[in-house]
């Protein structure tokens, strides 16, 4: 028998539209679960948030509890053409005349001109020592090399692959000898130039030792000492530079001069005549910055849990986290914590002490003027923010105790993780609730259309009955006539 191309053809009802209503009508819970998983997911994002707001106040408020934060220092010079410097955090405030007689320099060695890069040298041994130059008071003086160690000794071996110009500069640079190798083209050709590192103690001497059968690798050697052999020429010699820091000579390898006063860096730029003046001073601005973002932090978190757990008259919307019992605990938890007094210090015992009050919202608003004024005392404003006192806690700064607090906050077993788990937990049950009732809607669905589909069956055979009685009462009434 054909079987029907759409419900309700034999029947003659709209019988699609009838099991697509019933359909719907069962999986109507369905998609209340739905909405409200939906619903749940933003209360997870919104703890996203509020967790993102905690973590950036636990960052603020360990940077107030470092040691090198308080004693932060910034220097200036007047002359940072000569003298330039910058602070560490050991560097203690005061002032330094800094002359410079010399600046370190590296050795430089150049060969005689060759053809060009390609252009063959020689085979055998080139041997690399480094160390120092010095001489005597003899007339005339009696220059000597000192090696620094054995292990300042470097042998490179050139062979009939390697004798070229360019070769012999990748075989240098390869070797990590403490020289390094290029080469310099002009109208005279190609030279092999070497160079080291800066300082006296950073000279070198190049021995060759040659290959016979392939002569000419000795055109590399060098050595300035009283009685050496030398085909390279000397275009700069290795030195330290020499200063006076308030009238102290001192001397270093590098320009740059590190922990000569201990935590600060002095980069010399050039020969001075007269000395420039370092100030190292109290990096107040630096410190003012961190307090500043450890307020905005605190800020945050009080802004974002507050818009979330509100309800909005106006606009009659609420909060993602409205009615959540644990975000109130949190918000109710931290306005304490900077509400309260602390024998930190024996100068400032609330934020009101320091030019900070706490608005009716639970923010933090700061007196500048106040503020700039408690900086002055930056021992008893540490001790305020940062002191830390394990036998008493009441004794702890403003910042040891949010940094303790935030620290439970987040951890894994804390109240944010603890109730996003709580509510994804409800996302993950409501989801298996919805697959349950799709496969039951799936069910209804088949059994509504074998129903309707059997009624469809039924109708289209009473149909035919029924146009056949009516032609057989038609033809039995065309005969009676």
């Amino acid at each position: 028998m054909a079987t029907l191309s759409s419900l309700g053809v034999g029947s003659g009802l709209d019988a699609e539209s009838i099991v697509k209503s019933l359909v719907a009508l069962e999986r109507k819970p369905a998609e209340t679960i739905a909405a409200t998983n939906t619903k749940l997911e933003t209360k997870v994002s919104t703890w996203g948030k509020v967790q993102s707001a905690f973590s950036s106040l636990q960052d603020a408020a360990a940077a107030l509890n470092k040691n090198d934060f308080w004693t932060a220092t910034k220097a200036t010079s007047s002359d940072s053409t000569a003298v330039s410097v910058t602070t560490g955090a050991a560097t203690a405030t005061g002032s330094y005349n800094v002359t410079v007689q010399s600046l370190a320099s590296s050795q430089y060695l150049a060969s005689t001109p060759f053809a060009n890069k390609s252009a063959a040298v020689g085979e055998g041994t080139l041997t690399i020592k480094i160390g120092s130059y010095t001489s005597d008071n003899a007339v005339p003086p009696v220059v000597t090399f000192n090696a620094k160690s054995a292990a300042s000794e470097y042998e490179i071996a050139i062979g009939p692959d390697d004798n070229t110009l360019e070769k012999i500069r990748d075989k240098i640079n390869s070797a990590n000898a403490g020289v390094t190798a290029s080469l310099v083209n002009d109208v005279t050709g190609t030279r092999l130039v070497l160079a080291g590192t800066s300082g006296a103690e950073n000279a070198f001497q190049i021995s060759v030792s040659e290959n016979p059968a392939a002569p000419g690798l000795s055109k590399l050697a060098y050595d300035a000492s009283t009685g050496g052999t030398s085909q390279m020429s000397r275009t700069q010699a290795a030195s330290n530079a020499q200063a006076t820091i308030n009238g102290l000579s001192v001397s270093s390898a590098s320009n740059t001069m590190t922990d000569i006063v201990e935590g600060l860096t002095l980069q010399l730029n050039k020969v001075s005549a007269s000395p420039a003046s370092i100030t190292v001073t109290q990096d107040t601005e630096s410190i003012r910055k961190g307090i500043d973002t450890f307020v905005s932090a605190y800020n945050n978190v009080v802004s974002t849990i507050r818009v979330q757990t509100k309800y909005d008259p106006d606009s009659k919307t609420a909060g993602a986290l409205q009615g959540d019992s644990t975000a109130r605990s949190l918000l109710t938890q931290i306005r304490d914590l900077v509400g309260a007094n602390s024998g930190a210090s024996s100068v400032f015992g609330r934020l009101t002490d320091i030019g900070m009050d706490i608005k009716v919202d639970g923010t933090i608003s700061v007196n500048s003027t106040k503020l700039t004024s408690t900086m002055g005392n930056l021992t008893e404003l540490k001790k305020f923010f940062a002191n830390s006192d394990v036998n008493n806690s009441g004794n702890n700064g403003m910042s040891q105790r949010i940094a303790a607090m935030t620290k439970q906050v987040l951890d894994p077993d804390g109240a944010i993780s603890s109730r996003t788990a709580s509510i994804k937990s409800l996302i993950d049950d409501n989801k298996d609730k919805i697959e349950r009732i799709d496969l039951r809607v799936a069910s209804v669905e088949n059994r509504l259309r074998a129903q309707y589909s059997a009624l469809d069956s039924t109708m289209t055979k009473l149909n035919g009955l029924s146009s056949y009685v009516t032609a057989q009462l038609a033809g039995l009434n065309n005969n009676n006539k």
